[in-house]
C-alpha cells in the first residue's frame, strides 16, 4: 500500500508500544542479574504494564470521543439526507398534486361538455321522434290519398266514355256543314 493510504497510527499507541518494548527488554535484562536486580526488573515490568494500560485507556477514551464525533457526523449526514429526501418527496407530492388538480379540472370540463352533448343528443332524439311521428302521419295521409285516388280512378274508369257514345250514335242523318270564313253559319 502507498504511504498515503496506510492507516495512521495514533501517537499514544506508539508511546505504549515503545514503553512496553523498553520495559520488557529492561525487565528481561534485570532477570539475568542477582536477586535484587531481578526484583528491580519485576518493578520495571509492573510499572511499564501500568503505564501501558493507562496509555491504552487514554487511547480508548480518545477513540470513544472520536467514534462519538463520527457518529454525530453520521447522524447529521443522515438527518441532512433525510431532510433533503423529505424536501424532494414534498416537491414530488406537490407536483403530483398539481397534476392531479389539472386532470380533475380537465375531467370536470369533459364532464360538462359530455352533459351538454347529452342534452343536445336528447333534444335531437326528441326532434327525430317528432319528425318520425310527422313522417308517419304524412305517410298515412299519403296512403289515404292514394286510396282515394285509386277509388277516384276506378270511378273515372267506370264512367261511360264520350267517344264510345258518339261512335254508337247514328250520325248518318246529321248534315256536316262547315262555315266558310267570313260567312255566317246557318242554323
Amino acid at each position: 500500500m502507498p504511504a498515503r493510504q496506510m492507516p495512521r497510527i495514533p501517537q499514544s499507541r506508539r508511546q505504549s508500544l515503545v514503553i512496553l518494548s523498553v520495559g520488557t527488554i529492561a525487565a528481561l535484562a534485570c532477570s539475568l542479574g542477582p536477586l535484587w536486580l531481578t526484583r528491580v526488573g519485576l518493578g520495571i515490568a509492573l510499572l511499564t504494564t501500568f503505564v501501558t494500560v493507562w496509555l491504552s485507556w487514554r487511547q480508548m477514551d480518545a477513540m470513544l470521543v472520536e467514534h462519538a464525533a463520527e457518529l454525530k457526523a453520521l447522524r447529521h449526514q443522515a438527518r441532512d439526507a433525510a431532510h433533503a429526501h423529505h424536501v424532494e418527496m414534498m416537491a414530488t407530492i406537490a407536483r403530483h398534486t398539481k397534476r392531479q388538480e389539472a386532470l380533475r379540472a380537465q375531467l370536470a370540463e369533459a364532464q360538462g361538455q359530455l352533459g351538454a352533448v347529452r342534452v343536445e343528443l336528447t333534444g335531437a332524439q326528441q326532434e327525430a321522434a317528432t319528425k318520425q311521428q310527422r313522417i308517419s302521419a304524412l305517410n298515412k295521409r299519403i296512403s289515404d290519398l292514394e286510396k282515394q285516388l285509386a277509388a277516384a280512378e276506378d270511378e273515372v274508369l267506370n264512367l261511360p266514355r264520350r267517344g264510345l257514345a258518339r261512335r254508337n250514335l247514328d250520325v248518318s242523318n246529321i248534315p256536316l256543314v262547315y262555315p266558310i270564313q267570313g260567312q255566317r253559319r246557318q242554323a
